[in-house]
């Protein structure tokens, strides 16, 4: 007969977690459920440690001209910085909402042709910077007794890829240059001239800011044709020949009155200022040697005389133009002026 058990005796049973749920699942769906989880902790922690700090930037803008007030006027060139204290970000894009293209870089230029309220975008990697800027029509005042004076790129417009070329400037009393090739990763230079050597052909547009005000800043387009094959000289055949004689002398002719050198887009920029009636006709006198009747050819369709133009669009600010080309004579006079425009919309203007 088996020994009696005491009443305050109890069942001593071992606790094992999960036995009931690991005695009808397979133990490797367990390991399975314990590897997804171990995945995604790490993913988890990768992209805490990559996410970019975008607190280090911020959208700086500057103009000389500008002092006070939150709003630019139409035409007016605003220089815009990104102000980074990230040592390690360097590509920068930018956006000005105004269906213009996008430009690369720390600093870029940019001017806004219409009023209205814009929304600049500036993008660095994940991180993303909003500005928003007035742009209001310029005030309408008296004509300015002295015309602006836009400095002026000396040097060739077409040049040949490989070979060396140099752009001077010799404005009056400037103290400071910054000449840049409006392209990605161009480099500023700082001498009253800089010399360029272009490795491939194709359209180079340089610009040009003195004594660093921006508002008169100056482009000039380049054209870079393909290299030229170096092709030797024949040697020639030694042998007697009689020295040439001497050219005559031809009376030296009088030279006629010369004009101030002036580009197609700096001419084309002007232009403009003449429909928010920041210039009239006479501004361009020195440039047309006094000669205001001068030829002038719209769309290759109508002509007209260039002071009468002039009259028809000042104060036209709807009135875009898109092209201008220049014919001058030997002395820099402009005798003849090509505009295009934009036809649709300047209805009802012309």
């Amino acid at each position: 007969m088996a020994p009696r058990k005491p009443e305050n005796e109890h069942k001593v049973n071992s606790f094992r977690p999960f036995g009931k749920i690991a005695s009808h699942v397979d133990p490797m769906v367990l390991w399975t459920f314990f590897g997804l989880f171990l995945i995604s902790a790490v993913l988890l922690a990768f992209q805490l440690d990559t996410r970019e700090d975008c607190t280090t930037t911020d959208i700086v803008l500057s103009n000389k001209q500008h002092t006070s007030g939150k709003a630019y006027t139409v035409g007016e060139v605003i220089t815009f910085n990104a102000d980074n204290k990230d040592k390690d970000r360097k590509n920068f894009s930018w956006e000005f909402g105004d269906s213009s293209a996008r430009q690369t870089g720390a600093q870029v230029y940019h001017a806004f042709n219409k009023p209205g309220s814009y929304m600049v975008t500036l993008v660095s990697g994940k991180c993303a910077w909003n500005k928003e800027i007035i742009i209001i029509a310029a005030p309408a005042g008296p004509v300015a007794s002295h015309p602006d004076v836009f400095p002026i790129i000396d040097g060739p417009s077409e040049v040949f890829a490989g070979r060396a070329v140099t752009f001077t400037n010799k404005t009056p009393g400037a103290h400071s240059w910054t000449w840049r090739l409006l392209q990605d990763n161009a480099e500023a230079h700082s001498q009253s001239a800089v010399t360029y050597t272009f490795s491939s052909p194709g359209e180079r547009t340089l610009s040009l800011i003195v004594n660093g005000d921006t508002a008169h800043m100056v482009l000039k387009r380049i054209t870079v044709f393909p290299a030229r094959p170096i092709v030797s000289d024949p040697v020639p055949d030694p042998g007697f020949q009689p020295p040439p004689p001497p050219p005559p002398v031809e009376p030296e002719k009088p030279k006629g009155p010369t004009a101030p050198a002036v580009a197609d887009d700096e001419f084309l920029f002007m232009l403009s200022q003449v429909t928010t009636k920041q210039k009239s006709a006479g501004d361009f006198s020195k440039y047309l040697c006094d000669n205001l009747s001068a030829r002038v050819l719209l769309n290759d369709k109508e002509t007209d005389n260039f002071a009468h133009f002039c009259s028809r669009i000042y104060g036209k600010k709807k009135f875009k133009i898109e092209k201008v080309n220049l014919i001058k004579d030997a002395n820099g006079c402009v005798k003849e002026i090509r505009i295009m425009y934009d036809r649709k919309k300047v209805l009802g203007i012309f």
